[in-house]
């Protein structure tokens, strides 16, 4: 049996529709089965449902470009369509979000629309609706992900994933018009995520309709509710899909955005993604993910660079499409007893030159290895050539970064401060890795970080933990003896303007990195 326009009038009342109140009806048609005389039959229950001191509101969003606003059809649903061009209906002019409606409300809730700067806001027809006591949206077969009023959440609180956008349109005087509109909203959303918020606030009931199962909303407390989720949780809108191309880009913007409000730089070395230079696409993927915008090419890439000129070029182009810097750089540098000063700067030019195409900030240099022999004679010898390369680095603008290492004259903080107090150099900083600390049986923050002055010189925090002996060498964040939290912590309190930098070292692979960069904000958020 086909649905009746009265069977759909009773649906309507028992729904909670209510003569004199204001509805935004999203619909499918599809979704309430066969109905006598289709679209026109839903249009004249709801018309009969609000009655004649009612609104009802309908989207008309068209995807034709130029919009015009007598014949763009409405692409979001066929009742919508027949709605726009039903007899007494008025349409907006927007080429977006343009809206049919008919009552005594219509011009009152879309007058100047295309007017305002953005398409949902205060002043949009949803906007002005969340303003009032007696607007409800109505979704008619249809799920959250089709409610547009939801997205006047995302420009409420200044969603960090929202653009800007141009779309054309013809004015009343027949002229093209191009419309900029910013806070505009993306692609794929997890709306249907709230309905379990909505109906546990009590702010909306839920029937049936023939086959179509319709929800009907207070336009005010959804609007409401939204909004303070996403306060909650920025996010509270996307869906937590790691293979969701959309949804984690808008991650990362509100990653992004987060990171604006910090003094540090966080940095990510590509070689723990575990993947190759010729797979720099992914790498740089798993990177921009985590709204990380910096990276540190560490030894295994850098080695893969040197020995293919083609590839450098390659991955600078790739970093800058995806607005990635390499801000940080290994550099194969001789440093050992026996070095002469002059062939490690001819080492570090030649290092220059090869990487002038990234334009990084820093070189990295190698570790001193301890030798067997005088210690003293090595101190004095590393400084010299420290002290020369720094003068080197300094003269192509560049800084130069040592990190201790277990094995390096700078492996605890006795040999670091030694080192970094003797070096004159002002390109000469630091790089302060806490497992490499641990690994020799160093308190990372209760001891090394408060008692060495090599913390004066630290421009880099490896954000890598570890422990020592017996236990792993290397582990995630605050899983091991690193006390890397709390190094975080009061770099934060300075106002560090280094780099944080999620390192992998033997852990290195794509789910260890994606697995790394959520301690990191895991711990930040703890902050």
């Amino acid at each position: 049996m086909a649905l009746t326009r009265q069977e759909i009038l009773d649906g309507l009342k028992q729904l909670g529709v209510r003569e004199g109140s204001v509805i935004m009806a999203h619909s499918a048609l599809s979704a309430f089965g066969k109905v006598e005389g289709g679209a026109v039959t839903v249009i004249e229950a709801l018309i009969e449902a609000v009655g004649p001191e009612g609104t009802l509101l309908m989207p008309a969003m068209a995807s034709e470009q130029p919009f015009r606003i007598e014949s763009s059809p409405s692409t979001v649903g066929t009742i919508t369509d027949v709605f726009r061009s039903y007899p007494g209906t008025t349409r907006s002019l927007h080429p977006t979000h343009s809206v049919a409606g008919i009552g005594p409300l219509v011009d009152q809730l879309i007058a100047g629309h295309i007017d305002h700067p953005t398409a949902l806001g205060p002043q949009s027809p949803w906007g002005r609706m969340a303003q009032r006591d007696d607007a409800y949206i109505l979704l008619l077969g249809c799920d959250q992900d089709r409610n547009t009023l939801l997205h006047c959440a995302e420009e409420a609180v200044d969603g960090a994933y929202l653009n800007t956008i141009s779309r054309t349109y013809i004015d009343a005087e027949g002229r093209e018009r191009t419309k900029a509109l910013e806070k505009f909203p993306g692609p794929h959303r997890d709306f249907i995520g709230l309905d379990p918020l909505f109906e546990s606030a009590r702010a909306m009931n839920v029937g049936k309709i023939g086959t179509a199962v319709c929800r009907l909303m207070s336009a005010k407390q959804t609007l409401m509710l939204a909004i303070e989720a996403l306060r909650r949780d920025p996010a509270a809108v996307l869906c937590d899909n790691a293979h969701c191309r959309d949804c984690v880009q808008q991650r990362a913007d509100i990653k992004r955005a987060r990171l604006a409000d910090e003094s540090f730089t966080l940095s990510a070395v590509i070689d723990g993604t575990g993947l190759g230079v010729d797979e720099v696409g992914q790498a740089l993927w798993l990177i921009g993910a985590e709204g990380i915008g910096a990276v540190e090419i560490g030894p295994h890439w850098a080695r893969a660079l040197r020995e293919h000129a083609d590839a450098c070029r390659e991955v600078a182009a790739h970093l800058g499409g995806e607005g990635i810097k390499a801000a940080i750089i290994h550099a194969d540098v001789p440093l050992r007893d026996g070095v002469e000063a002059s062939a490690a700067v001819d080492a570090l030019n030649a290092v220059i030159e090869a990487t002038a195409v990234f334009a990084p900030d820093y070189l990295k240099l190698p570790g001193y290895p301890r030798g067997t022999g005088d210690a003293d004679g090595s101190v004095a010898h590393a400084v010299e050539l420290l002290d020369a390369l720094g003068q080197a680095a300094e003269s192509a603008g560049m800084r130069l970064l040592i990190e201790n290492h277990a094995d390096a004259l700078w492996s605890d903080t006795a040999g670091c401060d030694r080192v970094l107090t003797s070096v004159s150099s002002p390109a000469v900083a630091f790089s302060f890795n806490p497992a490499h600390f641990a690994h020799v049986g160093e308190h990372p923050f209760l001891a090394t970080y408060k008692r060495a002055r090599a913390k004066r010189y630290t421009e880099q925090l490896m954000l890598i933990d570890g422990c020592t002996p017996p236990w792993p060498g290397y582990t995630l964040l605050a899983q091991g003896q690193g006390e890397v939290r709390e190094l975080m912590s009061i770099l934060r309190c300075r106002s560090f303007a280094g780099h944080f930098t999620i390192c992998l070292k033997d852990l290195r692979g794509a789910e260890s990195f994606a697995r790394q960069a959520a301690e990191f904000w895991r711990s930040l958020d703890l902050m």
